[in-house]
């Protein structure tokens, strides 16, 4: 083989082999990090902000092939057309396709909500807009605000048309829906002057109908927005409640002999001395004995009738409703059970403390440790069913039995922190009113304390102009979130006193109902939210100090 050969096949080898690697290694490889960056609107096509549009097709470009099955729910177009507009997909791009027949001098959103998503699952990280005109110029009216909810939630709006729409606008479908930002934000634009309603639901129900009886609705504190031309309204701020409507009795539940309970939606810790209760059996009324509230779920009481129902059947409950001022506190409501001759023939079981319990405890006060029992018990005196140790120490104390299911043991000398306790209940010492007493002669439990619960106080004062009675709100943000209420002065100064140390966050309303406690608003009959400002930061209170708010400033603005 001569040397011009030989370089000749050694070339062409070391080309290939060069090639072979130089394909490979454009390939994306295998596994790799996970693609976790967001699509994005890169073009629009006719632009955004395009007038005398005619109709027909849009295009929309992303930065990425799209989740096909996304698409549908994510882009609609507002104000809503008589049919909704046909959505083509093609990978990286999305086709909108207009009717002809669209409103003279009308600017037209599509709107791009947060559930697109791409290929990989990775969702829009804001909602868009895009607008285009059928006349000579783009609307550029807006209404902006923020909505405090829990989960993420969707503001709605309607154009007044008809004088129907004044009252009963959430019968209908809303002009404009928008899903709100992570920080609760919204911002609605390209908007012709009139006058607008508002209202915010969860994300979940945007696309349901409101029905005012069941939706947990947000309303702002204005109950018309008057938009001029391309004027922008800011501060239409709104609160969605955790439920809907007042509070309300759900269902009755027979436990055995004369004992029942009730269950309500929400808690009725201070609604239990007003609760007006009647039970109807057998075409009579039968007198209550005792009623109190349940030591762990405060949405449920607890009910002894006087006299046991002769024979098996349905137990009727029945409450009026209970008002304070124009809000109803208590729906009327009635609830139905159906009680058998079955008897009780199970031991008692200790509920509460559970295993590994911290009791929280004060150096000031002495609390109280309760003890909750599976069955009634009565109520007796002495001797004591109950021994407290340290260790091998025994402490004295006194005990209460607060409720026929509740026994309240206070030691004499406070409580030692961080300390382990424990617990001698004595079953000869108890006696069920139903079934048996406990399995074991002695049941043993442990127990620890906490360190001393440490409070401060927060001390504030708001410079601005006050809009009539306001009320500062602060709630616990730790393990069991608790709200605290003062009115603040005439010269903006307030005061909160022994606040448990921990992080709070901080509400003023506009108390227009004079409840001192936040009003939602409601649809039907119509009435606004009451106003309020959310202060941005955290506050952190420390045990032993004054926490001091100086310079607070809001408004509120009237339209």
């Amino acid at each position: 083989m001569n040397l011009t050969k030989y370089f000749s096949i050694l070339f062409v080898s070391l080309f290939g082999v060069l090639s072979i690697y130089s394909c490979a290694a454009v390939q994306a490889p295998s596994g790799g990090p996970k693609d976790e960056t967001p699509p994005e609107l890169i073009q629009s096509v006719p632009d955004n902000g395009t007038i005398f549009f005619p109709g027909g097709r849009v295009e929309l470009v992303f930065s990425e092939y799209l989740s096909e099955n996304s698409i549908a729910n994510a882009i609609t177009v507002m104000p809503k057309l008589k049919e909704d507009p046909e959505l083509i997909y093609k990978g990286r791009r999305v086709f909108v396709n207009f009717p002809d027949s669209l409103l003279s001098n009308q600017t037209y959103i599509i709107s791009i909500d947060r559930s697109l998503k791409d290929e990989h699952g990775v969702f829009l990280e804001q909602g868009l807009q895009v607008a285009y005109a059928t006349g000579a110029k783009i609307n550029e009216g807006s209404v902006t605000g923020t909505i405090k909810h829990i989960k993420p939630a969707s503001a709605q709006l309607w154009k007044i048309k008809s004088e129907e729409d004044l009252s009963l606008f959430y019968q209908r479908d809303p002009d404009y829906v928008l899903d709100a930002a992570d920080n609760g934000s919204y911002r609605f634009q390209f908007l012709s002057s009139g006058a607008y309603k508002l209202a915010s639901v969860d994300q979940s129900v945007s696309e349901t109908a409101i029905n005012p009886d069941r939706t947990v609705t947000g309303l702002p504190w204005e109950a018309i927005i008057q938009l001029g031309i391309n004027e922008t309204v800011t501060g239409m701020d709104m609160m969605i409640p955790e439920r809907s409507g007042p509070n309300r009795m759900n269902r009755a539940e027979w436990v055995t002999g004369t004992w029942f309970k009730l269950f309500f939606s929400e808690n009725v810790s201070d609604l239990l001395n007003l609760l007006p209760v009647q039970v109807f059996a057998e075409g009579s009324i039968f007198p209550v004995l005792d009623l109190f509230l349940d030591n762990e779920d405060k949405t449920m009481i607890h009910i002894i009738l006087s006299e046991s129902i002769p024979r098996p059947g349905l137990v009727a409950f029945a409450l009026n409703s209970i008002q304070q001022g124009e809000k109803t506190l208590l729906d009327s409501s009635r609830v139905a059970v159906r009680t058998d001759t079955t008897r009780d023939t199970t031991n008692a079981k200790i509920s509460f403390p559970v295993k590994s319990y911290i009791h929280p405890i004060e150096e000031e006060i002495i609390v109280p440790l309760k003890i909750n029992f599976s069955s009634f018990m009565e109520k007796s005196k002495t001797p004591a069913p109950i021994a407290l140790m340290q260790d091998s120490i025994s402490v004295p104390l006194i005990f209460n039995w607060i409720s026929p299911l509740t026994l309240e043991i206070t030691p004499e000398a406070n409580w030692n922190p961080k300390t382990n306790y424990k617990l001698h209940i004595y079953a000869d010492e108890l006696h069920p009113v139903y079934g048996k007493t406990l399995s074991d002669s002695v049941a043993t439990m442990s127990f620890k304390t906490s360190n001393f619960i440490r409070f401060g106080h927060l001390l504030g004062q708001v410079e601005s102009k006050l809009p009539g009675k306001v009320v500062a709100q602060v709630k616990y943000l730790e393990k069991e979130p608790e709200d605290f209420y003062t009115v603040v002065n005439l010269d903006g100064t307030f005061a909160m006193n022994r606040l448990r140390e921990g992080n709070y966050s901080l509400l003023f309303f506009e108390d227009s109902d004079g409840d001192n406690r936040y009003s939602y608003g409601s649809l039907d009959p119509y009435k606004p939210a009451e106003w309020f400002f959310i202060y941005p930061d955290t506050v952190e209170i420390r045990g032993n100090w004054d926490m001091e708010l100086t310079g607070i400033q809001f408004e509120k603005r009237s339209l």
